[in-house]
């Protein structure tokens, strides 16, 4: 059975933006492995990966909880037709963070250049709102009511 989630893992263009983007959020820099081939890249299913593999953990979780980022030497090719905040799209769909105050939180983000996706929403006996994150990935900040 499940525990608890770990880690979510991040492909990026540009890891100093991703780094403080996070930090933002309470992540600090706990990790940098450099990945060049071996048994990590085989483990993934690229055997010639060349890659930056950070690990950015968050202040405090309890249980231990983590983005790793993956900063590849040659940055694999995009997909122009398919942003990544599209919530329509098949596979990863978005991260959500659970807050306690999330008028607040929404405030530090947006002081610092987050773009905001949506307002606030209330469902579910819960605040939701989404904003746009480092290479276009979809988060949500989730202040729940109990």
């Amino acid at each position: 059975m499940i525990i608890n989630p770990d880690h979510v893992t991040i492909a990026v263009s540009d890891a100093d933006t991703a780094i403080k983007f996070f930090a933002l959020l309470g992540f600090r820099k706990d990790h940098v492995a450099t990945i060049d081939g071996g048994v990590p890249a085989r483990y993934m299913g690229m055997p010639a990966m060349k890659a930056q593999h950070i690990t950015l953990v968050l202040e405090g979780a309890k249980p231990h909880f983590e983005i790793q980022l993956l900063a590849f030497e040659q940055p694999p090719a995009t997909d122009p037709g398919a942003h990544p905040t599209n919530l329509r799209k098949l596979g990863f769909n978005h991260i959500a963070f659970r807050v306690d105050d999330i008028e607040a939180t929404t405030a530090h983000l947006v002081a610092n250049g987050i773009k905001m996706l949506s307002d606030e929403m209330d469902y579910i006996s819960r605040k939701l709102r989404l904003f746009e994150g480092p290479e276009g990935i979809t988060f949500e900040l989730v202040q729940r009511d109990d």
